[in-house]
């Protein structure tokens, strides 16, 4: 990879997961909220720390390239079981907002296939790893 494709491997993280951890900090802050749409959507409020701790935590992760491909898998997984819990019905709104999970869903799934590129926690710390063991 060359310079350029390193710098736009760590604007590409921090787009992927921009949505994710505005979203998480404002579960943070409007917690109450966030009970009553779960309720409302039979999602069990033991939940809403899992969610908050995944959007913030995995957010900030992935933008720094630490455990890119292990965070990212949970985030596609919890991008298409947030569509499925959240956002029913035939409505052109719904279907939008579902579609929006399902492309997000597929970034982190092709960032989990690639790895976070160079510039990154994970390649740090694996490189370091591999010069104290040799």
């Amino acid at each position: 990879m060359n310079r350029y494709s390193d710098i736009i491997c760590i604007l590409a993280r921090v787009l992927a997961v921009g949505l994710f951890f505005t979203s998480g900090v404002d579960k943070v802050f409007n917690y109450h909220d966030n009970l009553t749409l779960m309720a409302e959507n039979h999602v069990p409020a033991f939940f809403l720390p899992l969610v908050i701790l995944l959007e913030v935590g995995g957010g900030l992760a992935i933008a720094f390239g630490f455990l890119t491909r292990f965070t990212s898998v949970f985030m596609a997984i919890f991008s298409i079981a947030a569509g499925f819990l959240f956002y029913q019905g035939y409505s052109h709104a719904h279907l939008m907002v579902w579609l929006k999970n399902a492309s997000c869903a597929a970034g982190f799934i092709l960032l989990a296939l690639n790895g976070p590129g160079r510039l990154s926690l994970d390649y740090l710390l694996r490189h370091k790893f591999q010069a104290q063991t040799t």
